[in-house]
């Protein structure tokens, strides 16, 4: 499928850590207009000393893919500890759409991991009223969703690969080597309240 956004809209995509949006949508992102999307990272995953260089690294892989400075920001919320912080996130979350105001939101699926479950829920709740998609992290995923397919091309497929080389501190995680074949990227599509929002926004082309 191939996706057309306005190229007037702001895209929104929310990952819970360093290297959730690079691994889910690293392909899609290098589709669209650089100045219309943002990234918010709810976490910046440094509690440990040897993480301490993870923001900068996923800064630099943002880059690569497509994303200007400005529009790249991180938030302190604990990692494995937002269940203890959903209203924060929540009223958090509410400051950002009010201050990118964007139509559309790639966030984290609902899996196994308890930040994404809770990113994936407070998404849904403060931005119940825009187009949502939820992107796929293989690695905690725990069942089969219906999903949306986006073709990649060999130029955006090593490009994600590049993006993730960025990760120095992640260099030994397995999971980085299983991405690097993987020739399509797939979105579960979450929630559209208004089927007509759609329509405006993304146009479906082809299969």
């Amino acid at each position: 499928m191939n996706l057309i956004f306005d190229q007037n809209e702001k895209i929104l995509f929310i990952g819970c850590h360093p290297d959730d949006i690079e691994l889910g949508c690293g392909g899609l992102i290098q589709k669209l207009p650089n100045d219309k999307i943002f990234a918010v990272i709810l976490s910046k995953n440094n509690n440990k000393p040897e993480q301490k260089n993870l923001m900068n690294e996923s800064t630099k892989s943002l880059k690569i893919l497509g994303f200007k400075t400005k529009n790249i920001i991180f938030k302190d919320f604990k990692t494995r500890e937002f269940s203890y912080s959903r209203q924060e996130i929540c009223d958090y979350l509410w400051t950002i759409k009010k201050k990118i105001k964007p139509t559309c939101v790639f966030t984290t699926p609902n899996d196994l991991h308890q930040d994404h479950r809770v990113c994936n829920i407070e998404t849904q709740r403060v931005f119940r009223d825009k187009s949502i998609f939820e992107y796929d992290l293989a690695r905690s995923t725990i069942y089969e969703k219906s999903i949306m397919f986006v073709t990649l091309g060999k130029k955006e497929i090593m490009m994600k690969v590049k993006a993730l080389e960025q990760f120095k501190t992640y260099k030994n995680k397995n999971y980085f080597e299983v991405v690097k074949p993987l020739f399509v990227l797939f979105f579960s599509l979450l929630s559209i309240n208004n089927h007509k929002s759609l329509v405006c926004y993304t146009k479906i082309l082809s299969f």
